[in-house]
């Protein structure tokens, strides 16, 4: 894993738009890691991040080193 990046284990689930988030930080900066999920339950898309945060994080790494950022400086994972 790359000592560069840092992940919070912070998560927040917005209702309204199905997404988990959580941050990385890049050399003092803050990436949001963004996860558009098709759990519309909070307790099940927080206990969904819980069993796959590695793999996320390895997700959210590979596309930091790649610089696959969005317009607003977000990366964006794919729901596993």
């Amino acid at each position: 894993m790359n000592q560069g990046i840092l992940f919070n284990d912070q998560i927040e689930f917005d209702v309204v738009s199905c997404t988990l988030t959580f941050n990385a930080m890049v050399l003092g900066m803050i990436v949001p890691c963004i996860i558009t999920t098709p759990i519309n339950e909070q307790s099940k898309a927080l206990a969904h991040f819980a069993q796959h945060q590695f793999d996320y994080e390895i997700q959210a790494e590979q596309l930091i080193e790649d610089e696959v950022y969005q317009p607003d400086g977000s990366i964006k994972l794919a729901f596993l």
